[in-house]
């Protein structure tokens, strides 16, 4: 179930909000502490205005205010452990037909232990509904919370993970049986950080529709992942071809740890910056062109062994050719990291004739003499005559650093086809200079779908309703 939490100021505005959110949400909470002009007479109004059941919620712990949703029959009430035993004993003697959710709530940490003697003290009181909300601090921490859930499966359990580390808890903690998971009513609407849009959370992930145990997970992992379109892509594919699998961000700092923790419990990996060649040392096995490459942006879960794929070469390549032919023409690619490893392999297969550039000369050095190519620093692209490629296979102009672009002096981007891998936002500011002055110009949208295709048939052994992706990424770009 999805819950929307109202978040206005005022009674008004909450009431709207109320409306509004009973047409997605499953349940709505109330959350009294953040209405300012909130009083016993406004709050029957607040709770005539249901069209759903609602949760009341005072981070306040105004007792009357509690009592008088009782009164009024709210559905549910959220007592914080805080407010102390006595309390809500009360409160759960005199509840009526109203269900006691007790809540524990940590801003700043998931911490193991401290969970498991707050969960013991919640016990005791016997509630209806045993709720557990924590922060994030690495990407494991929502395994705390799974095995939470898990292992109290006997109970009706409330458990997720705030912060952008806690998202995947956002989407997942439902098909581990938790009673319902928190979605926003639109952006800015949040009542906790890393908080999925409701809309989201039906329409993109169908948590309201995935099967439990049957559900095979996938997902992004990097440093970062939020911007990246793959979620939307991928479960738009799930849905067309009604596959019973869901794909959530993983944003990791250390991905052996991420590895360690995750790989019994995910069928598939995407992996983007900074960990296209780690990666390899977790794999069971890496495919002979991702050998090659010496870079994974694909893993698949086979019967527990780890196998790493390369679908970036062959995105990009299909990407350019459909512009230009690339044998015998020079190719200029900027970067030396991940991406920039696939695509300088498919351009020497391609035969064509490569140089890398780079900020750091020593890696572009180093991968230069893997592939038998010229190299030099990123300041010498003013010195090569005759480009006729320009490929940009950093991550410079991804959103939020729209304005930058890795060709300061955009007169140089002059007679050539210019490729730039970022696809969010699909024209950056390499591409709109180099289109500017008559180029050619290629945006990372279609590299990004050739290589998401081909990432999905690894993923499900089922053909990619490309149409259906590549209209998704039209959509939202």
């Amino acid at each position: 179930m999805i819950c929307v939490p109202i978040t206005a100021s005022k009674v008004r505005e909450a009431i709207k909000d109320i409306r509004e959110a009973s047409k997605i949400a499953d349940l709505i909470e109330l959350r009294l502490d953040l209405i300012k002009d909130v009083n016993e007479n406004k709050l029957e109004k607040l709770l005539g205005s249901k069209k759903k059941k609602i949760i009341v919620t005072d981070r306040k712990k105004r007792l009357r205010l509690i009592e008088k949703a009782i009164e009024l029959k709210a559905g549910f009430v959220d007592l914080d452990i805080s407010m102390g035993e006595k309390t809500i004993k009360k409160i759960i003697k005199n509840k009526k037909n109203t269900k006691a959710i007790v809540s524990f709530n940590n801003f700043k940490e998931t911490n193991k232990k401290e969970i498991s003697n707050e969960l013991k003290k919640i016990e005791k009181l016997k509630p209806d509904i045993i709720k557990i909300a924590t922060f994030a601090e690495c990407v494991n921490d929502n395994i705390i919370i799974f095995d939470l859930i898990r292992k109290n499966k006997d109970k009706k359990i409330i458990a997720m993970c705030m912060g952008e580390k806690g998202e995947p808890s956002r989407v997942l903690a439902p098909l581990f049986g938790s009673f319902l998971t928190f979605g926003s009513l639109k952006k800015g609407k949040e009542s906790a950080p890393g908080q999925i849009e409701a809309k989201v959370l039906r329409d993109v992930y169908r948590i309201d529709k995935l099967k439990g145990k049957k559900v095979k997970i996938f997902g992004l992992v990097g440093n970062p992942v939020k911007y990246s379109k793959g979620f939307l892509v991928h479960n738009r594919a799930f849905e067309k071809l009604k596959l019973d699998g869901v794909y959530v961000n993983f944003l990791t700092d250390h991905l052996g740890n991420f590895i360690k923790n995750y790989s019994n419990l995910v069928s598939g990996l995407s992996v983007t910056i900074p960990f296209k060649r780690e990666i390899i040392k977790y794999v069971d096995k890496t495919d002979p062109t991702a050998k090659d490459i010496g870079a994974v942006n694909t893993v698949v879960n086979a019967k527990g062994k780890l196998i790493g794929y390369n679908t970036d070469c062959i995105g990009a390549v299909k990407a350019i050719k459909e512009k230009t032919d690339i044998k015998n023409r020079k190719a200029v690619i900027i970067g030396a990291g991940g991406a920039a490893r696939a695509i300088a392999y498919g351009i020497k297969e391609e035969k064509g004739k490569l140089i890398i550039l780079n900020r750091t000369i020593s890696k572009a050095e180093k991968l230069a003499k893997e592939l038998g190519c010229e190299y030099g620093s990123l300041d010498k692209l003013g010195g090569i005559k005759n480009i006729n490629i320009l490929i940009n296979a950093t991550s410079i102009g991804m959103r939020p650093s729209v304005n930058e672009s890795p060709v300061k002096n955009n007169k140089l981007l002059k007679e050539m086809v210019v490729f730039d891998t970022v696809y969010n936002p699909a024209m950056t500011k390499l591409l709109k200079d180099a289109k500017a002055n008559g180029c050619k110009v290629i945006n990372g949208v279609e590299m990004f779908i050739n290589q998401a295709a081909a990432q999905f048939e690894l993923f499900t052994g089922r053909k990619a309703p490309i149409g259906v992706m590549r209209a998704i990424m039209r959509e939202t770009l």
